[in-house]
């Protein structure tokens, strides 16, 4: 018998999980008196199947809840077990058991997985894990370790406290739906346009030297690994992807300018990845001025500046000036999905993974209203809803 089963997206984040799962063995393994390696069981990365002998001997199934959780037939499989489990044992006892602890891994559209009080959230004293999350936490754990403790603590609490062996589900079918989990269904892929604001090798400036970040056209810039071509292109669009948007990539010029919406047009989302050494060049400011001026809410600015190339970082304080003066508006703006200097992939990655989910959020709002619409002054019958959370 496993104490728990770790459900989650396979595929992604895998070094990320994998550091997790181990953590919570070892927490687990403290309580219940067992080695590490007996406590737990998850799922083959590799495959797309749910693994039903293993979650038939795992008392408790721990979900890594992420904005693609319930688009996975697998996970639904997963959870749609335990939960008939828990259904079933509730029949024959009528006493319900917590055998299924969610756990926020990335920051979800909200109500995109309602579990119910039935399976309440973790709760952590931790500001970070409810805002960002436990993938978050791992990333930056040299500042976020005592919190990311407390959500391994907590998770192994609820873990070891259920004994109670549940009965298995015989004829289980692992066609799961998210309807059938009762979990709203989710909107259609969004579109996402990265618009990029550099150019090609032989448009750069003279003091620009190190060109091997750069290719034969603007889609060629490659901040993070020099020489390779569509490093960056791929990056942005496997990412996309995964948070089931749908991503084109265009070079900054006046049809791209277009791509951006007004203020409050939140229909279009643009992500503007700029180059501060092309912010210098003249046409480029002209473009970049343009998107500015438009200040949309739903364009979010990426600045790769890799922490390796030494010529960019001897640069830094005029290439800062090029950028406070091109875009002065999105400069100021305090939005935390606007990021400027990121030094490396990974930062460059979470940054970007964040304002999506962070769109995806506006969109389920957005769809919310318009299924919820304000009721009409005239309508005696109707009273608006009081103690919801304002956005």
């Amino acid at each position: 018998m496993s104490h728990f089963y770790l459900s989650h997206v396979r595929r992604v984040d895998d070094e990320w999980v994998a550091a997790f799962f181990r953590d919570l063995c070892a927490a687990v393994a403290k309580r219940v008196g067992r080695a590490p390696e007996n406590v737990g069981v998850r799922g083959d990365s590799h495959s797309s199947d749910p693994q039903l002998d293993r979650l038939g001997r795992a008392t408790t199934l721990v979900a890594l809840l992420s904005p693609r959780y319930f688009s996975q037939s697998y996970c639904v499989a997963e959870w749609s077990y335990f939960q008939q489990r828990v259904d079933v044992n509730w029949s024959r006892t009528g006493r319900r058991v917590d055998a299924i602890v969610p756990v926020m891994w990335e920051p979800c559209p909200e109500d995109a997985a309602d579990t119910g009080a039935v399976h309440p959230a973790l709760s952590v004293a931790s500001d970070a894990y409810r805002r960002d999350g436990v993938l978050h936490l791992l990333r930056l754990r040299a500042r976020y370790g005592a919190d990311y403790d407390m959500v391994v603590e907590a998770v192994a609490d609820r873990v070891s406290a259920v004994r109670e062996r549940l009965p298995e589900v015989h004829g289980f079918t692992s066609a799961g739906s998210p309807e059938a989990l009762r979990v709203p269904a989710r909107p259609p892929s969004r579109a996402v346009s990265f618009v990029m604001a550099a150019v090609a090798e032989h448009e750069l400036p003279a003091e620009r030297r190190s060109r091997q970040y750069y290719g034969q056209s603007p889609l060629d810039w490659s901040p993070y690994v020099p020489g390779n071509s569509d490093a960056l292109v791929s990056l942005v669009k496997d990412t996309a992807t995964t948070l089931d948007f749908s991503p084109t990539v265009l070079p900054l010029d006046d049809r791209a300018v277009e791509q951006v919406g007004t203020e409050g047009d939140q229909d279009r989302l643009v992500v503007l990845l700029v180059d501060a050494w092309a912010a210098g060049l003249r046409e480029k400011q002209r473009l970049l001025a343009a998107v500015d001026e438009r200040s949309p809410e739903s364009t979010t600015v990426l600045e790769p500046r890799n922490e390796d190339d030494t010529e960019t970082a001897e640069s830094a304080p005029e290439l800062d000036r090029t950028l406070d003066r091109t875009l002065p508006l999105l400069r100021k703006s305090v939005s935390e999905f606007q990021r400027w200097g990121l030094p490396d992939a990974e930062k460059f990655t979470a940054a970007l993974r964040k304002a999506l989910i962070r769109a995806q959020n506006d969109a389920m709002k957005s769809t919310g209203a318009e299924r919820h619409p304000a009721p009409s002054a005239d309508d005696l019958d109707t009273f608006p809803l009081l103690g919801r959370r304002s956005s």
